[in-house]
């Protein structure tokens, strides 16, 4: 009955959820009592998610702490989107179709990346933690393992992802030509997969130690050589061939293919603060558990995220290429203006991932509050910067081959940012600071609720009770935003991410 439509496939979502809480619950009622900062047995206490007793010199420690390690991460974010947005701009020169074929692919691709995702995430958790309590030496074995379980787990994917490439464009209704145009470009995604990976890990890994300008400045060279390898094999300059949708793809394996091998480099002659070992390269099966059971429920969470957003999609290619592509470019703003967000994301899992390591709660929850705070105020500006930033006029000439009703949906999507950003300053510290905890299972819970049960759920009722404006659809993002952030806040009141154990 759902052959064909993975719409249908959301139905089974809650029972995943269901099923993950309570296997959450039950585990958590079996914990025994966590280690207090001086070493003894106790209950964790309850946090007060408004009220800081930090204050003077630690206050202004911990925010110069914030800062040295969000801005590399929102400059090396920002050029990232910076630069996505400049090749959709290129991939727009090829018209509607293309553009579209191209956006598919890469939340496909994105998709695909959550996995990986588990690897990373549980690196920079047990980094961080490795850090915080002065075991440099483990620290070092965290990356080495993540980088041996990581290249197992690309090269699965890349094989089962290669032969499937085309059949996804057609489960998400697209018509034939964005089919031909797409299923090429996200198979050479695929291929490249190996090759991509290593650096993500290399730098999870950098971050976990405190070291986010590393990674920044090799992210910076990574999106000069993607930017001229997208203008060249796009567009057939620089005495590059004209390959189109296929030069966008080999322009993104390029660019972090590059990235990769700056990165080994670095780590090959002990340019970096973590160093890694030269012996011991066989798999640890024990710490990659350690890996797996922190990222496996964020790649969970990422994954859920990432095949709602399809159905999400799913449901906007009712209204037309049009609506499609305009919000194609609203998430491509969106990919832009969120990266402050992200860069006191991981401070916050940093902070809070060493602040549990060296058994530190109250400043845990300090960072907590102050990141969820800052990240508000911050993305309020950003959205109000946006809103006079991406007028109408500004979209048309940075988006010419688009239709003029397609810069009109762009439009609007870009005023709903202006609305949902604040939310976004909010949830995404509250997660980044649970997983630095170890307590990755909330945020899946919360991100699935919200995703399925706010946004989903909501716009797919709409559209077949009511058959609204596409400005309805896109309204669903504000109860999926709430429900996450009223899931996380009560796990963080009740104080149990505290005993989180690796």
């Amino acid at each position: 009955m759902c052959q064909g439509n993975p719409a249908c496939g959301s139905v089974l979502i809650p029972v995943l959820a269901l099923s993950s809480k309570l296997c959450y619950d039950a585990a958590a009622m079996s914990k025994p009592d966590f280690l207090t900062s001086d070493g003894t047995a106790g209950k964790p206490e309850p946090m007060d998610l408004f009220r800081d007793p930090m204050g003077g010199p630690e206050l202004r420690a911990l925010y110069g702490s914030i800062w040295k390690l969000s801005w590399p991460v929102f400059l090396s974010e920002g050029i990232h989107s910076v630069v996505s947005m400049i090749n959709r701009v290129i991939v727009s020169q090829l018209g509607e179709k293309a553009f579209n074929s191209v956006n598919v692919g890469l939340m496909v691709f994105l998709l695909i990346i959550t996995v990986i995702a588990a690897v990373a995430v549980g690196t920079t958790a047990l980094v961080a933690q490795s850090w915080g309590a002065g075991d440099r030496r483990k620290a070092g074995q965290v990356l080495q393992q993540s980088l041996l379980f990581g290249l197992l787990l690309t090269l699965v994917i890349t094989l089962l992802g290669m032969p499937l490439s085309r059949i996804t464009y057609y489960l998400l209704g697209a018509d034939q030509e964005t089919v031909t145009l797409g299923s090429q470009y996200l198979f050479w995604l695929f291929a490249a997969l190996p090759l991509l990976a290593p650096g993500f890990f290399m730098a999870a890994a950098l971050r976990g130690a405190g070291d986010t300008k590393t990674p920044m400045i090799v992210g910076i060279f990574m999106g000069l050589v993607s930017l001229l390898l997208s203008y060249g094999l796009i567009l057939g300059r620089l005495g590059m061939p004209r390959l189109e949708t296929l030069g966008a793809a080999l322009a993104i394996d390029g660019s972090f293919t590059f990235y990769t091998l700056v990165m080994a480099i670095l780590f090959l002659f002990n340019r970096n603060v973590l160093k890694l070992p030269v012996s011991g390269w066989r798999l640890d099966l024990r710490l990659g558990a350690s890996i797996f059971k922190i990222g496996i429920p964020s790649a969970l969470e990422w994954i859920l995220i990432q095949f709602g957003i399809l159905i999400y999609v799913f449901i906007i290619y009712r209204y037309g290429n049009a609506a499609a592509a305009g919000y194609f470019t609203g998430i491509a703003i969106l990919a832009f203006a969120q990266t402050p967000a992200f860069g006191i994301q991981t401070a916050t899992t940093i902070l809070v991932g060493q602040a549990i390591g060296a058994r530190d709660f109250g400043r845990a929850e300090s960072a907590f509050r102050h990141t969820t705070f800052l990240g508000f105020i911050l993305m309020a500006a950003i959205g109000g910067l946006i809103y006079f930033a991406f007028t109408p006029t500004t979209l048309s000439w940075l988006f010419g081959k688009l239709t003029a009703e397609s810069i009109a949906f762009s439009r609007l999507y870009v005023v709903l940012l202006v609305f949902v950003l604040p939310l976004m300053g909010i949830a995404l510290p509250m997660a980044g600071g649970l997983r630095g905890a170890g307590d990755t299972v909330p945020p899946l819970i919360a991100s699935t609720v919200g995703v399925y049960g706010g946004r989903i759920l909501l716009a797919m009722g709409a559209y077949h009770l009511f058959h609204p404006s596409v400005l309805v659809i896109w309204c669903s993002m504000f109860p999926d935003l709430i429900l996450r952030i009223a899931i996380m806040a009560l796990r963080l009141a009740s104080g149990r991410w505290k005993r989180a154990k690796i």
